[in-house]
Parts: C-alpha cells; sequence; structure tokens
C-alpha cells in the first residue's frame, strides 16, 4: 500500500546556503592524513585513487575527494565528515 505524505501540515521552509571552502578543506585534508602518518601513496592504496596529482589537487584545494573517498577518509582517520570539510557559513535547521 502506498505511503501517504501529509501535506496538509505547513511549516516554514527557507534555502540554506552554505559552501566548501575548497582552500581550507584542502590545507585540512593534508594536516589530518599528516597527523596518522599516512603517505600520499598510502591514501592511493587505501582509496583507490590512481594518480598522486589527485591528492595533490585536494591539498591544494583545486578540488575535493568525491564523496565514497571522503566516507573512506573519515573512516581510516577516525573522524566525521564534518570534521574533514570547511564550511563557509552556517545551517540553519528548521525546528519542528
Amino acid at each position: 500500500m502506498p505511503v501517504k505524505n501529509d501535506y496538509s501540515r505547513k511549516r516554514p521552509i527557507k534555502r540554506i546556503d552554505i559552501s566548501i571552502n575548497m582552500e581550507k578543506t584542502g590545507a585540512n585534508i593534508k594536516s589530518q592524513i599528516k597527523a596518522k602518518g599516512y603517505s600520499v601513496k598510502d591514501i592511493m592504496e587505501i582509496t583507490g585513487v590512481t594518480t598522486e596529482q589527485a591528492i595533490y589537487k585536494w591539498y591544494s584545494g583545486k578540488s575535493i575527494p568525491a564523496i565514497e573517498t571522503q566516507l573512506i577518509l573519515c573512516n581510516i582517520l577516525g573522524i566525521d565528515i564534518n570534521e574533514l570539510l570547511v564550511i563557509d557559513g552556517e545551517f540553519d535547521y528548521i525546528e519542528e
């Protein structure tokens, strides 16, 4: 039986504007990896990334890892994804 949504309950909806600070995130990724003693080659082997250049692009903030790779990094670093990414702006959560 299909699930019936209750659209009769109105609540305010507000756009949440955030952005990932690429440069600070890159520096954070590099710092977290170095603090745990991993080398670029280690990270390549663990994540399946095939080029060193990809990892150096993360470090410089020119790119960030794919979400799957971020999750692998968080797992090996023992951190939450919120500790990996540096976000500009704040999350405004709607309270019910």
